[in-house]
């Protein structure tokens, strides 16, 4: 048993150092001078983030963007995912039904994302929400919104029957049961899966850089990829920009980590 708990800690460890050491190099980098970047020495400067937002940068309105979308996709697809989640769990559908709609919102994740670009573009252009904030960020609750939606079934289905049954009897409507009895019980649960959606908007790529003309109406994503160019690669500002995108996520998952963790198990066991 010490064996297995030892080999299980140096495993931990090891995994540890391989995802952190790449984050720390990169918040190093952030603060090196270029010139000492490229000679592999190290001199403090803040010259990266002074080089972000200089001139007429768009650096500033993309990470403003990206929290929009972000914060706006994690609150609209949450809403949803919670009111389906729990009417699949507990309001009598057939189970076909749920098995239908659960297979076709696992197939949505199968797709990839891709070969949706051309249409989604069409209709996007047509509704005249194309290279805006709004169509972004309903493409990001579209591709998000089948997975929120299973998990939070799981964890609707882990709360025992009698909850809601003692609920309804005691005169409460099913709207009074789903807010005030259900989902305080399911918070470790909606935490998890917020968090989840909120990494999965901030990080999205493809449908920034396909359905933006770039600039200012495009996310922090594709302002990293900007600093890529054919003449060169601004590695300083690219580390600084690394930083500024990646250091408040992983932030925001050790203060949310008790939550993340009683949500991933709580769904694990019906009660």
């Amino acid at each position: 048993m010490k064996r297995t708990s030892w080999s299980s800690e140096t495993l931990l460890v090891i995994s540890m150092i391989i995802i952190a050491v790449p984050v720390i190099w990169l918040v190093i980098t952030s603060f090196n001078a270029p010139r000492e970047i490229i000679s592999r020495g190290f001199e403090f400067s803040m010259s990266n983030y002074v080089r972000l937002f200089e001139g007429d940068s768009a650096i500033g309105a993309q990470i403003g963007n990206s929290l929009i979308i972000a914060v706006s996709t994690t609150v609209f697809t949450m809403a949803i995912a919670a009111l389906a989640g729990y009417s699949l769990s507990s309001l009598g559908w057939s189970r076909t039904t749920t098995g239908i709609l659960l297979g076709i919102s696992a197939l949505i994740q199968l797709i990839p994302p891709m070969t949706l670009v051309p249409g989604l573009y069409v209709v996007l252009q047509q509704f005249g929400i194309l290279n805006s904030l709004p169509g972004l960020i309903i493409l990001n609750v579209l591709f998000n919104l089948p997975f929120a939606t299973l998990m939070l079934k799981v964890y609707f289905d882990a709360l025992p029957d009698s909850i809601r049954e003692a609920g309804l009897v005691d005169g409460a409507s099913e709207q009074r049961v789903f807010w005030s009895l259900v989902l305080p019980l399911v918070k470790p649960g909606l935490a998890a899966v917020g968090i989840y959606v909120l990494i999965m908007a901030w990080n999205e790529f493809l449908m920034g850089l396909t359905m933006t003309t770039g600039g200012d109406q495009a996310p922090i994503t594709v302002g990293i990829a900007s600093l890529v160019q054919p003449q060169a690669i601004t590695y300083g500002p690219m580390a600084a920009l690394g930083s500024l995108t990646v250091v408040p996520i992983i932030i925001l998952a050790i203060i949310a980590n008790k939550q993340i963790v009683a949500g991933l198990t709580g769904g694990a066991v019906k009660g």
